[in-house]
């Protein structure tokens, strides 16, 4: 039954997602093309900037609500009052730090009020993750799929509000921040009413929170170094120009992660639960989630790889055409990431946080200083988006790296037989794809021509599929199952009964 609810929040959570990612895939598209490679990478630069302080006023406890509240539902209560409090105090001192940090390296004004306006909204963001948990931790998940929805379309409409009138650069915040509080808004009255949340000021039970939660909270902050500061080292070593390449192809590469959220959402309180009942199904689940996700990311991943050339010119424009082998090598980050999440959300339920952050301090420390060494190196040597080309590689080194521990800790429990069968056909599919893929480019099917390019991924889709149902890496008689699964839950009841509320549910 709860893996069963779990798979239908997921499912409530993931239809939002749809919604809202559809809504960020077009903005993704406009943005870059309005203000072109150096406005957008000084948008890009100092949301990423705003991001790597603000980072630390979730004090890793939107995790640690997902851990400890699906099993002590009161619990939040103990603590939100005092931990509210002291992130009103820590974002005035960060914002601070950020002002001197901007001036002290001669940012322009406009970029320095954008940074310190992104502040803002990065507090509302934070605090509306620690409210989202609340809900989550209690899969209370249908009013927040409704707020997911809402903000979103408040932010999109802004944003297109602000490009459109051609207002100064610091407007771009203004969606930001007017969406995340109408959020805060919005949560603040779910968790109320369906999580029991209520505001108290207990020194004790706060102190005890933020100790508990340290591991989480290292563990965020240092992925923030690894996926933050590299934009602003980027920045500050190369030119915003550079960050505007990188900051484009990556918002396309992005769009691969849809599923990030929801697993980090409904995967660690269901791990959770799981770890303090049976064993078994608690490494049932991680082995299947793994599996799955390596079914689904892989192919996603390929595509985005072979298609660099034609995604650039159809979603952002033949001016970023210099940032196509950038997306080529942020692609296959992106399956090492899910499955580094799956497995630390693992490690994280069997108590075991510290390896995850200790992981993740390794890849902070790793990711600056490769940057600051790749991308003089890269900027003399590839030329234009040279330095966004290093950053890249920088975070996939460490992506690699952060994966390679993540299942060696867990070790054999990771993987079966059929797992890993899945793993290696799916593997061998892959390369005799990207054969005919450089065949095909042989054959004229250039990536750099719109049409050829969309002719040519056709081609690649229709050989992967034809290949991952000939090897079994997916079964054809579990995809059938699933779809006469689905037509039988559609079709209207035989009987003149009311159907039961398990069937409701269902």
């Amino acid at each position: 039954m709860d893996a069963h609810t779990s798979l239908r929040n997921a499912v409530k959570l993931g239809g939002s997602l749809l919604v809202t990612y559809g809504i960020s895939l077009v903005l993704q598209m406009l943005v870059p093309r309005i203000l072109g490679p150096t406005s957008f990478g000084q948008y890009n630069w100092a949301n990423g900037f705003s991001g790597a302080f603000f980072v630390l006023s979730a004090m890793g406890l939107d995790v640690y609500i997902r851990k400890e509240v699906a099993l002590r539902p009161d619990h939040a209560s103990e603590f939100f009052g005092g931990t509210l409090l002291l992130q009103v105090g820590l974002a005035l001192g960060l914002m601070g730090g950020m002002l001197w940090v901007m001036r002290s390296s001669g940012e322009p004004p406009e970029v320095q009020a954008l940074a310190l306006l992104l502040g803002v909204y990065q507090f509302f963001f934070r605090l509306n993750a620690i409210l989202a948990a609340v809900l989550h931790a209690r899969e209370k998940v249908d009013g927040l799929s409704v707020a997911h929805v809402l903000m979103k379309c408040i932010w999109g409409g802004g944003l297109v509000l602000v490009l459109l009138l051609g207002a100064p650069l610091p407007w771009m915040a203004a969606p930001f921040i007017g969406a995340e509080i109408v959020k805060a808004v919005f949560l603040f009255r779910l968790t109320r009413q369906h999580a029991g949340l209520r505001m108290r000021l207990d020194v004790r039970s706060t102190v005890t929170a933020l100790l508990a939660a340290l591991p989480f909270f290292i563990n965020e902050a240092a992925l923030a170094t690894n996926g933050r500061v590299d934009v602003s080292i980027l920045g500050m070593v190369a030119n915003k120009t550079e960050v505007g390449y990188y900051g484009a192809v990556w918002g396309i590469a992005g769009m691969t992660m849809l599923l990030s959220p929801i697993l980090s959402w409904v995967l660690l309180p269901m791990m959770s639960r799981a770890a303090a009942s049976s064993p078994e199904e608690f490494t049932r689940i991680l082995r299947r989630g793994l599996e799955g996700i390596v079914s689904v990311s892989i192919p996603v991943t390929l595509a985005l790889a072979l298609g660099a050339e034609t995604w650039v010119q159809l979603m952002i424009g033949k001016a970023y055409l210099p940032a196509a082998p950038v997306l080529r090598l942020l692609a296959p980050i992106f399956v090492l990431t899910y499955v580094a999440t799956v497995c630390g959300s693992w490690l994280m339920a069997a108590n075991r946080p510290w390896t995850v952050t200790r992981t993740s301090i390794m890849a902070a420390v790793l990711s600056p200083v490769l940057n600051l060494v790749l991308i003089p190196l890269c900027l003399k040597r590839l030329g234009p988006a040279g330095g966004a080309s290093a950053t890249a590689i920088s975070l996939a080194t460490c992506e690699v790296i952060v994966t390679i521990v993540l299942v060696a800790a867990i070790g054999q429990r990771a993987w079966d037989a059929r797992a890993l069968s899945v793993l290696g056909k799916t593997l061998g599919v892959c390369a005799a794809v990207t054969a005919v893929h450089l065949v095909l480019g042989r054959l004229g099917l250039d990536s750099r021509d719109l049409v050829r390019g969309l002719a040519r991924l056709v081609v690649d889709g229709l050989v992967y599929v034809s290949l991952i149902l000939l090897t079994g890496a997916v079964r054809k008689d579990e995809v059938l199952a699933l779809v006469h699964k689905v037509r039988n839950r559609r079709k209207p009841q035989d009987s003149t009964e009311p159907p039961s509320a398990e069937a409701r549910a269902a």
